[in-house]
């Protein structure tokens, strides 16, 4: 083998350059070359004629051999040397060494040095073969990432881990721009720097801004003109394209060769967000098998991005991973604050529990939830949780201390439910503070991966078996559905503040939808609450449609907890409820919807209802009659009441609700009660206390 040696060191130069010569006689390999700058070609070369002599060391064992075998394997099959070619070339490789040592050295030498060859193309098609696994692995990950998707920080989180280890990929990171057009990452992994913080850290430290506006000096990076075409947008070399001259030496130092910037968008419609992938090596990204690749996941990554944006399970706007990274240290770190709403019990009109909301204090500001929480990676969240729920419960005690027992509801965030460290969390919680667990709600936002599997059920029964009580926060949000409503183990229901919201001609079908809501939660068991209440009308009206709580700024903003001793006394000396409610427009109408759906159960035995309202005239109406269909507490009595109240009851026994006899009679009585409403004393502003 020295003589190999001795021979292979004068001639390995002439072999590489005839070898790269013959390569660049190959379309798939001249593509590669032509990627190259010439110092890299250069550098190529010399690590190509150093491996001709690597093969020949006496001493080289299996084990080394294939190391460095499949090291460059990986690398060709990374820059998309497809196997065939692949093949080919080392051919060639095999052709020109024999050509310039064949006789020069031993039979017995050469054909050793012919086996290892041989077994270095093996080697180099085993790793090859690898990266292709690992696209395939990847693909599912993301397939099942995409699929369960419930927010868009847990989400990109995600996908940015299962990039991250995807041998391709030496970074990765994903984002968005503001209303400026400047692009923030919001979440990333890889560089060369990692103690230093990756590439993110590097794009921050230097300054490297991205902008996506055409016009701006650093708006021509893949980014910027993928955001623009709504196009994969490729570098295949920084140290070749000037378009990226001004990220070049960062790059290069976190050892980034190429990359591609894939827009995340529904087909046809503008980006959502734009994922980043980098490679080690010139021409990343640009063989076939890479193009497929990215294509595939560029698709799945767009109809996450569409449906999260869709359901709002995306912030509106991009928060940069630096700003991400301080809200969860400020988790961490004694920021929290936890406030508290008062839930209003609408038949005593008294306040016996509270809903405990999330702020951090970030230097002079306190940041609300709808701020941060969507932010927060999922081990921030169980953090935020516990936290937040050890500070509630600890509040409750010296509530209790000074003679307000009330009850604690804290938001249970949805990944809780596939999570069984928020039901330990809860369960530790409840015992460092004595308190009893049926003195706990629990508020359970649905989503639409809240998928109703067995392991959902299952944590959903723990909670359960532990004794607090659940709530279906939201009710009508989008998410939620009837089947669920049956299906799921809660206590109480919280309609939607967008089911309640009264505009104009609206508000009556509104009233009717509460109403119902409020029926069906009680016929099935449950406690309905309104949240969302702005105005002492609305109050009065819920409590008349029979709602059994209500939460909102007319019955007080979240508080400190130093302040709800406080607002509790003030409550109960001064009310809350106004009793000049009654007379507004709203509770008139709320009582109406009772008195619609009265008749209505009456006119479902017409013999009976004929019977009972003595249709022949309804001149006078008894008064068992009068106390089921009587407009009495709608209207103030009147003549023209009386006639109103006969024509509804005619045009809803005889044509029903569809009827133009009905629409005629219900628009006259709108028109009724709204001027009745007026002639009524306007109430007085809620006192300030309440607030």
């Amino acid at each position: 083998m020295q003589t190999l040696i001795e021979a292979l060191q004068r001639t390995a130069d002439l072999v590489v350059n005839h070898f790269y010569e013959e390569l660049a006689r190959l379309p798939k390999s001249r593509r590669i070359l032509e990627m190259l700058s010439a110092q890299e070609l250069a550098h190529l070369k010399e690590r190509q004629a150093q491996n001709l002599l690597a093969l020949a060391r006496p001493g080289l064992s299996s084990q080394e051999h294939a190391a460095m075998a499949m090291r460059i394997g990986r690398i060709h099959a990374i820059v998309g040397l497809d196997k065939e070619e692949l093949v080919r070339s080392r051919g060639i490789l095999q052709e020109l060494v024999y050509k310039q040592v064949g006789g020069r050295v031993s039979s017995q030498a050469l054909a050793r040095y012919t086996r290892r060859l041989t077994s270095d193309t093996a080697w180099q098609l085993k790793a090859w073969q690898a990266v292709e696994d690992s696209q395939q692995e990847v693909l599912q990950r993301i397939t099942r990432i995409v699929w369960a998707a419930g927010s868009y920080t847990h989400f990109i989180d995600q996908v940015i881990g299962a990039l991250s280890v995807h041998d391709e990929v030496a970074a990765c990171a994903i984002g968005r721009p503001d209303a400026a057009g400047m692009f923030h990452f919001e979440a990333g992994a890889g560089g060369s720097s990692q103690r230093g913080g990756g590439l993110l850290a590097a794009l921050v430290a230097q300054g490297h801004d991205i902008s996506v506006r055409a016009g701006h000096p650093c708006g021509q990076g893949a980014v910027g003109r993928a955001w623009r075409s709504g196009k994969a947008e490729r570098v295949v070399n920084y140290q070749t394209d000037p378009l990226v001259a001004r990220w070049r030496e960062m790059t290069a130092r976190e050892g980034l060769r190429s990359a591609v910037a894939l827009p995340l968008a529904t087909p046809g419609q503008p980006p959502i967000a734009i994922l980043m992938l980098y490679s080690a090596w010139p021409g990343g990204f640009v063989g076939p098998d890479q193009v497929a690749f990215v294509e595939l996941l560029q698709t799945l990554l767009g109809c996450a991005v569409t449906r999260l944006r869709a359901h709002d399970g995306m912030p509106g706007a991009a928060v940069p991973v630096s700003v991400r990274q301080h809200w969860a240290a400020l988790v961490r770190t004694g920021a929290l604050q936890m406030h508290y709403q008062p839930l209003l019990n609408l038949a005593s009109g008294r306040c016996g529990k509270v809903e405990a909301l999330a702020r951090l204090r970030d230097g002079e500001r306190l940041l609300t939830p709808d701020e941060f929480l969507f932010s927060l990676a999922s081990d921030d969240l169980l953090e935020l949780f516990a936290r937040g729920l050890h500070q509630a419960l600890a509040d409750r005690r010296q509530w209790l201390a000074a003679g307000h027992d009330l009850d604690i509801s804290i938001n249970l965030p949805p990944a809780a439910l596939n999570d069984i460290r928020y039901f330990e969390a809860t369960r530790e919680a409840l015992q460092a503070h004595a308190c009893p667990s049926a003195r706990l709600t629990l508020e359970v936002l649905e989503t639409e991966a809240f998928s109703l599997d067995e392991g959902e059920r299952s944590i959903l029964a723990k909670f359960r078996a532990l004794g607090v009580l659940l709530a279906q926060d939201d009710l009508g949000s989008g998410h939620s559905g009837l089947a669920r409503l049956r299906e799921l183990p809660f206590d109480w229901i919280k309609i939607d503040r967008e089911i309640a919201h009264l505009d104009g001609d609206t508000a009556l079908d509104a009233l009717r939808v509460v109403y119902q809501v409020t029926r069906l939660g009680h016929s099935l068991g449950k406690l309905v609450l309104a949240e969302g209440v702005d105005s002492a009308d609305l109050l009065a009206a819920l409590a008349i449609l029979g709602v059994d709580g209500a939460q909102g700024y007319v019955i007080a903003r979240p508080m400190p907890a130093a302040q709800l001793p406080g607002w509790i006394a003030g409550a109960e000396a001064h009310g809350v409820c106004d009793a000049r409610a009654n007379e507004s427009v709203l509770a008139r109408l709320a009582r109406f919807v009772v008195w619609e759906e009265r008749v209505l159960l009456i006119a479902a035995a017409p013999s009976a209802a004929r019977d009972l309202l003595k249709a022949a005239g309804f001149v006078a109406l008894t008064p068992l009659a009068e106390a089921l269909v009587g407009l009495g507490d709608v209207l103030p009595a009147s003549e023209a009441r009386d006639a109103l109240q006969r024509d509804l009851l005619h045009a809803l026994l005889d044509g029903g609700r569809e009827s133009a006899a009905w629409r005629a009679a219900l628009s006259r009585l709108m028109s009724a009660i709204v001027a009745t409403a007026r002639e009524a004393v306007v109430p007085e502003p809620v006192p300030s206390h309440l607030h």
